[in-house]
């Protein structure tokens, strides 16, 4: 008997824990016990995008079994352990890390097999986005070794982080000057910034609420901090680059107004204020885009090469990832009751940013 979360997926807040009975393990598949995985802000814009951009079909509950037409299973990050395998190529024991659902075992079946993982070759996974399809064998990669904890609740979040600055850098930060990252005390926020700050083009400027002004300031992330009723403050002659980690389109409606034709590009990435999102903005001839970082990791790759792509990203990842165990703490526990309750805080935008949640079900 496996328990598997559920999410509404036009309502967040509700939640249903299913049981099913475990099947016989199919030719070519493996099972795999889930957990530790991580719990941020990211995993709320993956279902604020679900349907537009395809993130509740990777865990489709109706392809494994479940039949529902209303929830789908939240995407997260994390590892888990092979405990039965009926594919030559996976042993048992193999600990892997990569996109997961929230449920007790899950089963995969491993395509693509290299000395550094595979894909899942579940049919109905096969059309969609590789990069979610993909599963590290954490005993290929040494970067796993750091800081183990801290690894599902950042990586998967600074590989969008330095995607973001490369973009940006690609493009010369569009003659901007400043780059203004909102909502910057998310862990994806303060990514970018890191990136940003250690090539030293631009200004890297926050907004951040009150209450985490004094955690932003204290990363070294960022030349100012600002608050958000600071906004008019802010110096509207500076060319400036807005990356949007919140969603707010009040916010954005201001800002946009504030800066006028000073304002050369939104990067529009996470929606840590989802239930802010809906206001429509403001006329302008700023080009305002969505940033979906799988499109900049398979161009980059592709220009590249797969090991080029890693080098370059490891260069910025493994101090970034030091530099966490100064400021984040990681809080680890199993069950449905301490899940729900973290759960809830994030979906209220009340997780604190030096905090980090891994849970197991």
């Amino acid at each position: 008997m496996t328990e598997t979360l559920l999410v509404n997926t036009s309502d967040f807040a509700d939640v249903t824990l299913v049981n099913k009975d475990d099947e016989i393990l199919s030719e070519g598949f493996i099972r795999c016990k889930v957990g530790p995985w991580a719990l941020t802000a990211n995993n709320v814009t993956y279902m604020v995008t679900g349907h537009t951009i395809g993130y509740w079909h990777y865990f489709d509950p109706n392809a494994y079994g479940i039949s529902t037409q209303t929830q789908g299973r939240m995407p997260v990050w994390g590892y888990a352990e092979v405990i039965e395998s009926r594919c030559d190529d996976v042993e048992v024991g193999k600990v892997i890390y990569g996109f997961l659902p929230i449920t007790q075992t899950f089963d995969m079946k491993p395509t693509k097999l290299s000395r550094s993982g595979f894909e899942d070759g579940n049919d109905h996974r096969v059309p969609l986005h590789s990069l979610y399809n993909r599963y590290t064998f954490i005993e290929s990669d040494p970067s796993f070794g750091l800081h183990k904890d801290l690894q599902p609740v950042l990586r998967p979040l600074f590989t969008t982080s330095f995607l973001i600055d490369d973009f940006l850098d690609s493009e010369n930060y569009f003659g901007a000057e400043q780059v203004l990252i909102l909502s910057a005390s998310s862990k994806t926020a303060l990514g970018t910034a890191y990136c940003a700050k250690a090539l030293g083009a631009v200004k890297v400027t926050a907004l951040t609420s009150e209450n985490n002004k004094a955690f932003t300031q204290g990363t070294g992330f960022y030349d100012l901090v600002e608050t958000y009723d600071s906004v008019t403050d802010l110096n509207p002659d500076v060319k400036t680059v807005i990356v949007d980690m919140s969603g707010n389109t009040q916010l954005l409606s201001t800002l946009i107004e504030h800066f006028e034709e000073n304002l050369t590009y939104v990067c529009r990435v996470g929606l840590s204020h989802w239930d802010a999102e809906g206001s429509p903005l403001p006329q302008t001839e700023t080009p305002i885009q969505f940033f979906f970082a799988p499109d900049q990791a398979k161009k980059r790759i592709a220009e590249w090469g797969g090991a080029a792509f890693a080098q370059k990203m490891g260069e910025r990842w493994v101090p970034f990832l030091s530099s966490a165990s100064e400021w984040l703490t990681v809080e680890k526990a199993e069950g449905a009751s301490a899940i729900l309750k973290t759960y809830k805080d994030v979906l209220n935008g009340n997780a604190m940013p030096d905090k980090g949640f891994l849970f197991t079900l």
